[in-house]
């Protein structure tokens, strides 16, 4: 007895809605439109009854199509899924090597910040310090006289000298100027 008036209810309520829904203008006019078409229709394919079914068939053809696409295009995801899953810890191992060889350049390359900044913090750094692991670097310090362009160190001063000829390199901290030279000494 329930089920009666539960769809009693539901066919009232949609009788309600349509009459209210017709008191607009705009909507009748297109309702009647609609029902004009729907009913000149109804008559052609009543009298041609072979079109209708191609029509249906053609219809029916396009759905098995689109069926037939989709679960298609449904197992080709499923096999990438699948291949995904298997290639996921061979990715996950290159990005750890990729990042662990990151952190090595990293490391080195604070090291070699840490050499550099060491040798230029020290006053008179040694012809064996090392900048880099395979070669020596030796480096020109003057502390008291100029050193002329052929190599050779004037009194003066220690000198470690590793210019090019007719240059002379250095600091020079007893206040006489450097001076280009063609091997003369000042």
């Amino acid at each position: 007895m329930s089920q009666n008036k539960l769809m009693t209810g539901i066919l009232v309520g949609a009788a309600m809605g349509l009459i209210v829904s017709l008191f607009d203008r705009n909507t009748r006019n297109d309702v009647v439109q609609k029902s004009k078409k729907l009913g000149s229709n109804a008559q052609y394919y009543a009298t041609n009854r072979k079109e209708l079914q191609s029509m249906v068939q053609q219809q029916a053809g396009k759905m098995q199509n689109l069926y037939s696409r989709i679960s298609e295009d449904a197992s080709y995801v499923g096999e990438k899924v699948n291949e995904l899953k298997g290639l996921t810890p061979q990715v996950k191992e290159l990005a750890m090597e990729t990042k662990e060889a990151f952190v090595d350049t990293k490391e080195a390359v604070i090291d070699s910040k840490n050499d550099v900044l060491s040798a230029v913090k020290q006053d008179d750094p040694s012809p064996s310090t090392t900048l880099t692991d395979g070669g020596s670097s030796t480096s020109s310090s003057n502390s008291g006289g100029s050193s002329s362009g052929t190599g050779s160190s004037s009194t003066g001063g220690n000198s470690n000298s590793s210019s090019n000829n007719n240059r002379t390199s250095g600091s020079n901290t007893s206040g006489s100027s450097t001076s280009y030279n063609s091997g003369k000494n000042s």
